[in-house]
């Protein structure tokens, strides 16, 4: 650890942190345009993503409907998951164009993933370069071999953040983790560009996706209201918009404010809650989400930014509370932060799982992002420094190029790749099933008659996790289409059996659910992967 710790005096905050900026070589503040050109290539690709088979799954099919019951002034979020108010605020106007809505929102939701992806590329570059000496302004031949480092931490977030367990996959059918864990990243990134303002509007966003955000997004709002007190209406209105936007539309839909929660308590049978230690379960899942190699590299530099940052304090020549703020916006400091509330985040959610919460993986990667953002840095810096201790024997540009390679070897023959992490084949096969399913529901509804046509027979009953996309194809809302019922209690009479019976399974080594009742003649009609029964009214 290089940076310097001289202390920044009778400095106020902000000259302060443009002098830490400065002595480290990033002292401009990037530009708009580069976030703009990374938005609009994730965006593109994107978009272009769709030509692959498409569907969403569960819970953005009930985005997807609130969207369009709220554009038509009729929510109901009853028998639904809990709702999320992010992912809303793009389907509510994407639900003007009809059919195209699904579609727009998975656009969204893999741009928002490949966003991540690419900000974790420019924050471990980024930081790496800041722990290294300052830059003259030539770009000669040695000064681009410089940025090898930087190029090795970037590339090996990158790649650990797609490699992260269920990454593509939650991507891929819609889920909203993704863009909030890119957001997150962006906010940091403002906060190093001095941007408070920037980064706490921005944090205001995944904390419309994660509850679980609220602590420490609440914490750097508070730090704001202290820091800049022309922000102070700001924060206000964001901490009281955030519980509005949550509960408010819970009251609308259900007529309980706290239904959404209630409803989290109670998860699918499998949830990680359900195992004998939940905490246990969740804390093993949130390790195995990043790769051994980063998970060594991130202990080093958060104790080595940890010993750095005590020795510094130690030796201060101002008031503690200066010193402090100083070691906050130095490298040293970004990265124990970093890796501290990653840390945090996973013991959150491995809490609130043993308090009943379902642990979903896609839950972790927030957190999980800051982490494989840190390990990375620790691998540039270990080129970093690797470099600069073989030019004392070679040239700096030749010391630089083979400490690169010796670490990209390293780092590639290390054990815990990609073998237990991503698995290309069973995804393809996971993914395509589901957008079949997709496309065979709406084929086996058009050769029924159409959407009217269906509802008029009468009751509708699908497999549990089939029930929002088939709300969504028939135009009613999800508690209008009911899933298989638990078997009767003894002693209690059985329900009435369904007039329409949308029957498939789950993936596509399932079993068939709904079963058919056997006391009614149905006639079917077969589609794939789905089967329609009908014994109309």
């Amino acid at each position: 650890m290089s940076a310097s710790t001289a202390s920044p005096g009778a400095l106020s905050p902000r000259d302060a942190d443009r002098r830490v900026e400065g002595a480290s070589g990033d002292s401009r503040s990037t530009s708009w345009r580069l976030y703009l050109a990374m938005a609009l290539g994730s965006l593109l690709l994107g978009s272009l993503s769709l030509l692959y088979p498409s569907t969403p799954s569960y819970d953005p099919w009930g985005w997807l409907l609130w969207g369009r019951e709220i554009l038509h002034l009729k929510l109901n979020t009853v028998g639904a998951n809990s709702f999320k108010p992010l992912p809303v605020l793009f389907t509510l106007p994407f639900a003007l164009f009809g059919k195209a809505q699904p579609d727009l929102w998975l656009a969204v939701g893999r741009s928002g993933a490949i966003f991540a992806v690419a900000m974790a590329f420019r924050l471990a570059a980024r930081l790496t370069l800041w722990f290294g000496p300052a830059k003259d302004g030539s770009w000669t031949a040695s000064r681009l071999i410089s940025y090898g480092p930087a190029i090795l931490a970037g590339a090996i977030a990158a790649i650990s953040v797609v490699l992260a367990p269920e990454y593509v996959r939650d991507a891929a059918i819609g889920y909203s983790e993704d863009l909030g864990a890119g957001i997150v990243l962006l906010a940091v990134d403002r906060h190093l560009d001095d941007k408070p303002r920037q980064a706490f509007v921005l944090g205001f966003f995944p904390a419309l996706d994660r509850p679980e955000i609220w602590a420490f997004w609440g914490l750097y709002g508070l730090y704001l209201f202290r820091r800049d007190p022309g922000a102070r209406k700001l924060v206000v209105a964001l901490f009281a918009a955030v519980p509005c936007l949550w509960f408010l539309p819970e009251l609308w839909g259900s007529g309980h404010i706290f239904r959404g929660v209630n409803q989290a308590l109670h998860p699918h049978n499998g949830a990680a809650s359900f195992s004998k230690c939940p905490y246990c379960t969740e804390l093993r899942a949130a390790s195995h989400s990043v790769l051994s190699r980063v998970k060594i590299t991130v202990a080093l530099i958060a104790a080595g930014a940890a010993f750095s940052i005590w020795r510094a304090l130690r030796r201060r020549t101002s008031g503690l509370a200066a010193a402090v703020r100083e070691q906050a916006h130095r490298p040293e400091g970004i990265v124990l932060v970093m890796a501290v509330v990653g840390i945090l985040w996973f013991l959150e959610i491995t809490a609130m799982t043993q308090a009943g919460f379902s642990g979903n993986t896609r839950y972790l990667i927030i957190g999980g992002a800051l982490v494989l953002v840190v390990g990375a840095v620790g691998w540039g810096v270990l080129a970093l420094k690797l470099g600069q201790l073989l030019a004392r024997r070679i040239r700096p540009a030749t010391g630089a190029a083979v400490a690169v390679l010796a670490l990209t070897a390293a780092f590639l023959v290390f054990p815990d790749w990609v073998g237990t992490h991503f698995k290309a084949r069973s995804l393809n096969h996971a993914l395509r099933y589901q957008a079949e399913l997709r496309a065979d529901v709406s084929k086996i509804i058009h050769r029924a008659g159409g959407a009217r046509k269906v509802l008029a027979c009468g009751s509708v009953e699908t497999e549990n996790y089939e029930v929002p996309m088939v709300a969504w194809y028939l135009g009613v809302e999800s508690i209008d289409v009911a899933d298989e019922p638990p078997p009767p209690t003894p002693g209690t009479p059985p329900p009435p059996d369904p007039n329409v019976i949308f029957q498939a399974r789950d993936t596509g080594t399932a079993g068939l659910l709904p079963k058919i009742p056997k006391n009614e003649h149905y006639t079917e009609i077969t589609q794939r992967t789905f089967r329609l029964f009908e014994h109309c009214k």
